[in-house]
């Protein structure tokens, strides 16, 4: 498969490693610091006939002993639970920062655009379409945060996407999608978490040497007891162990400086790559260097001023490079010093680009099929154009309701509807969710006249509505669409792909789970013959499933042998399958998806519903695979 998305998260998992390599070095320096402050200290206390006993203390292997596992105690209980912080996800983080979701029903014109940049972005590359969170400040900034980037989310300042032009708002919301991407969301959130961890040790010297120490030293006055000299001891113990602390966390802050400043040269790089656009990032960037403010209030804006757009607060060790050095780049690129109004007019779009949805059954389908496989996880200008463009064929009372938690509820349940069981739905729908019957009533028949692919694509539309509704609301609402799914006595293909899309889209965002990688392919091999093997006969019932199937195996170096015995060809199989495969590495998925387009598509056509249950399988196997794509 043509893409670096896979790649990438696996890079940024390597780069952890290497973080946490540096973090060890940081924390041994630190061990040994304080190992020989109090090795000299005991040494010069164990003074015996005026000479200093060196070996009482450096030879003393209990002292290291006893320092290491103290300093590595304080070390990890810190890092840990910034780690928990952090990892609770993008909303935590944006919280963090004062920020609050925009409500995806909101009416204030810039709210609306930056939301629509969001999800034109999101449905292009096929992640989820991250929530967006604003803080209300003048100043101008943003920021990705999140662990992967099914649990990201975007976040900007009030200041920004109230003076920004679209086109350099886009700039700034591709530079984000790039940290997503490249999964500097995910070190950020680490190197915060370490530094955090010895920043704790500093801050108990800290406290030691202000509080502690000085009130021993005051509760010692009048006293004959040597209290006092024990006071002036712990504040002198304190100062060191500050002075110390605060040198690991010197060190820490350079190496994420350091860091950081290559990933931000990376996204803007990508930003231009995705928009083929270098003026709208380099105008937004002018725009802050020429008198704009970047500050951002909140308390946790120093600890993870890394993952800003730029920098929201002055600092010897900088996160961001210079904005000069910045936009001088981008203009290597092709950016223009141009004017406001240029800056913010339309693009035309290139007269070759031709978009469009999903093919009919009639249509030669293997280059944009292709297409749509290479451009999983990524961006490009066409494909966001095509997400425009499919946004903006949909109707527009569709639409609204898809943004609002009982229109996108009311919109699901449509999309769920089939003829068998329509009667049946509705019955169900007015006794179970009164507040979206009236709203299903009027956009079921918008909904019906799509066909299945663009339909169960609806999703992606309706994710962030869905989210805001909350846990307990959406389990309510999640047990009426089962009944409404089972109406007609059981479960199809498309109904399996409607529970896909919901479950990658919000249900595993709500419940905040994490895909783990702790399988192989190898190990994993017979439930990918039994996936290649029941698409196959899905996609050629009338003939070629043997051919089909074959070649699927071919593509992943495996021997095809016979297709699924009748007893395995249920969706109950193919659940069980997709779900072991997701815990397969990141590469070994992407070339899993790429085998069963193989499949679907062997006869070089590709219908709506072929399209439905492959698209199911990258939902369940996590594979960012846009629902629109380009054709020749």
């Amino acid at each position: 498969m043509a893409n670096d998305f896979f790649s990438n998260q696996d890079r940024a998992k390597s780069q952890s490693g290497r973080l946490i390599a540096l973090f060890m070095l940081g924390v041994l320096g630190t061990i040994l610091s304080f190992w020989v402050v109090a090795a000299t200290a005991i040494s010069i206390g164990s003074k015996h006939d005026d000479q200093i006993q060196w070996s009482d203390g450096f030879g003393n292997l209990s002292v290291f002993l006893g320092v290491a596992g103290v300093v590595s105690l304080i070390v990890l209980l810190g890092t840990l639970y910034k780690l928990s912080q952090l990892s609770a996800g993008g909303p935590a983080i944006a919280q963090m920062l004062g920020g609050v979701a925009i409500d995806p029903s909101s009416r204030r014109p810039a709210e609306q655009q930056v939301l629509n940049i969001v999800e034109e972005m999101a449905i292009a590359s096929g992640l989820p379409v991250p929530p967006v969170y604003v803080i209300d400040t003048p100043g101008m900034n943003a920021f990705a945060a999140g662990p992967d980037p099914t649990h990201s989310v975007i976040g900007v300042t009030r200041g920004l996407i109230e003076s920004l032009t679209r086109d350099e708002l886009q700039g700034v919301v591709a530079h984000e999608f790039s940290h997503i991407f490249h999964g500097d969301t995910r070190i950020n959130a680490r190197t915060t978490a370490a530094i955090a961890g010895i920043m704790l040790v500093g801050t108990l010297g800290w406290f030691t040497f202000r509080y502690i120490g000085p009130q021993l030293m005051r509760g010692s006055r009048g006293s004959k007891k040597g209290d006092g000299g024990i006071g002036i001891a712990i504040v002198v113990g304190g100062l060191l162990i500050w002075i110390i602390g605060s040198l690991g966390v010197l060190v820490g802050r350079m190496i994420q400086a350091a860091i950081s400043r290559q990933r931000e040269f990376l996204a803007d790089a990508s930003a231009v790559q995705y928009t083929r656009n270098p003026d709208g990032i380099a105008n937004a960037l002018r725009r802050l260097r020429d008198g704009h403010k970047t500050e951002v209030p909140a308390a946790a804006a120093s600890e993870l001023n890394h993952f800003f757009f730029c920098s929201s607060l002055s600092t010897i060790f900088a996160t961001h490079p210079p904005l000069d050095e910045r936009i001088s780049r981008i203009e290597v690129m092709g950016a223009q010093k141009l004017d406001r109004a240029a800056a913010g007019s339309p693009r035309p779009t290139s007269a070759s680009t031709k978009v469009r949805s999903m093919p009919q059954a009639t249509s030669d389908a293997t280059p944009g099929f292709s297409a749509a496989f290479a451009q999983a996880g990524t961006l490009d200008p066409a494909s966001i154009e095509a997400a425009h463009t499919w946004q903006a064929s949909l109707d527009a009372g569709l639409r609204a309701s898809l943004r609002t938690p009982q229109g996108a509820r009311a919109a699901v349940y449509a999309i769920a509807r089939q003829p068998s069981s329509a009667q049946a739905i509705d019955a169900l729908v007015a006794q179970r969710d009164a507040d979206a019957f009236s709203r299903y009533q009027a956009v079921a028949a918008a909904v019906a006249a799509l066909d299945s692919a663009t339909r169960i694509a609806l999703i992606d539309l309706a994710a962030p509505a869905l989210l805001s509704m909350g846990i307990v609301s959406y389990r309510a609402f999640r047990e009426t669409l089962a009944l409404a799914m089972r109406a007609d006595g059981g479960i199809d293909v498309y109904e399996w792909a409607l529970s896909k899309a919901l479950e990658r889209q919000v249900e595993r965002r709500l419940e905040k789970r994490h895909r783990a990688t702790h399988s192989t392919f190898s190990r994993q091999e017979s439930d990918a013959r039994l996936v290649l093997g029941l698409i196959a006969l899905e996609s050629h019932a009338s003939g070629g499933s043997h051919e089909a199937y074959a070649a699927a195996c071919r593509c992943l170096g495996l021997s095809a042998g016979e297709l699924p015995a009748a007893i395995a060809r249920t969706l109950d199989s193919l659940n069980g399958a997709v779900e072991k495969l997701a815990a397969i590495p990141n590469a070994d998925r992407a070339r899993l998806l790429e085998a069963c387009a193989l499949a679907a598509a062997h006869d070089g056509r590709i219908t709506p519903n072929e399209f439905v249950l492959t698209r199911a399988v990258a939902d369940a196997l996590d594979v960012p695979l846009p629902r629109q794509f380009l054709a020749a």
